[in-house]
């Protein structure tokens, strides 16, 4: 079974230019990975108006974008998330799914991806008496997709992100939740499942954690892990080392792609981070420190970096006492006003909100809200005041 490694364009509030996407092709090539899937959410034609054929402008590149992939020997996965108003009784829903899913195959995508996550976790109303769960419907209608696609082009893949991604969608595990279960009776074997883990951040991704949905999908799984992304907390940058997943994933699973920031330059280093875990199989500062060397990152921000390491990262009240601040320097001049690099005008805010919080922490009461004033809504200001 091939495995596959790469990069995931599938987070909420930001979408790279095409640009940035060819770049990231490249580096991901330099990586030795091999696949890049293009699921962003800020494409309308992607999801919102998923019905509405790309225009032919963006088809032409879109299918230059496949080609140069392949030209590198990194896989582009184009895929679909019609799932907001996709109607599975309609014919006329049906042929305009197959006509997107065609159009992709014609731009050279071997393999296409139906997401149907994010989504609610019921059929709709209208379909409630003609399957047992939404997991059956999925289900049937994958079997069908990939039948027609398959008639055009023997060699094509089909991938799916289910409703049910990650166990937090369920009380206890997802592998014996109806959705997963009539998913799995009714999938064709060969379509491909995405899968978060424990959770939709998952701390920690192991064989455990992991087994009763590779075992429930013949191990035909791929990670889509958010370790890196900040959509849901965006005033908040995770770049620390790629930990909490044992190397035994990359035997079990299909695979595993990151899907991170949408900060170009960001995503790049991180991409380095994930490669550099390929690699060794392991991670550890040091060798984090060994990837920040490669993209000039200072010892300045390297002081504060434990600030940006992972969401589950905890500080303690040493963490934040005068003297342990006081060891960062001054972040405003030493970072914001002297470090010129491409990572800082993307960390920019991030660095900054460090700054005001530690600004925020040393100020003596009399002069908070004035200075909350500015940063926060005057409602939360008062509040923070009074802390």
């Amino acid at each position: 079974m091939a495995k596959h490694f790469g990069y995931i364009e599938g987070y909420y509030g930001r979408e790279l230019t095409w640009l940035q996407r060819l770049a990231i092709l490249t580096h991901l090539s330099f990586q030795s990975m091999n696949t890049y899937i293009y699921a962003p959410k800020e494409d309308p034609f992607h999801r919102l108006i998923w019905q509405k054929p790309y225009p032919s402008s963006r088809q032409k590149i879109m299918k230059q974008f496949v080609d140069y992939g392949k030209r590198i020997g990194v896989e582009v996965i184009l895929s679909i998330a019609p799932g907001l108003s996709y109607d599975y009784l309609s014919d006329d829903d049906y042929k305009l799914l197959l006509k997107k899913i065609f159009s992709f195959v014609n731009m050279g995508a071997k393999t296409v991806a139906l997401l149907m996550d994010d989504i609610p976790e019921e059929l709709p109303a209208a379909s409630r008496s003609s399957f047992t769960s939404l997991g059956e419907a999925h289900g049937l209608l994958l079997e069908k997709v990939l039948a027609d696609i398959r008639r055009e082009n023997k060699d094509a893949n089909l991938w799916f992100c289910p409703t049910i991604y990650t166990d937090q969608f369920v009380r206890g595990n997802a592998a014996e939740s109806k959705y997963i279960k009539d998913l799995a009776r009714t999938i064709p074997e060969s379509v491909t499942i995405l899968w978060t883990g424990p959770q939709v951040v998952s701390e920690k991704l192991n064989n455990k954690n992991l087994g009763d949905i590779l075992k429930t999908f013949r191990g035909n799984v791929v990670i889509w892990d958010n370790f890196f992304a900040n959509d849901y907390a965006p005033l908040r940058l995770f770049i620390g080392p790629y930990t909490g997943r044992e190397s035994t994933i990359l035997e079990s699973a299909k695979g595993v792609l990151i899907n991170p920031t949408g900060l170009f330059h960001t995503d790049r280093f991180i991409i380095s981070l994930f490669a550099d875990f390929l690699k060794n199989k392991k991670t550890t500062v040091k060798r984090w420190d060994t990837v920040a060397d490669e993209y000039s990152i200072p010892q300045n921000f390297r002081r504060a970096k434990k600030f940006f390491w992972s969401p589950w990262t905890t500080y303690t009240q040493k963490d934040i006492s005068k003297t342990s601040l006081k060891k960062l320097g001054n972040l405003f001049d030493e970072l914001l006003v002297k470090w010129q690099s491409p990572l800082r005008q993307e960390w920019y805010p991030y660095i900054l909100g460090l700054h005001q919080d530690i600004t925020y922490l040393e100020m003596k009461k009399d002069g908070l809200i004035p200075w909350l004033n500015k940063r926060y809504p005057p409602i939360i200001a008062k509040r923070m005041a009074t802390r």
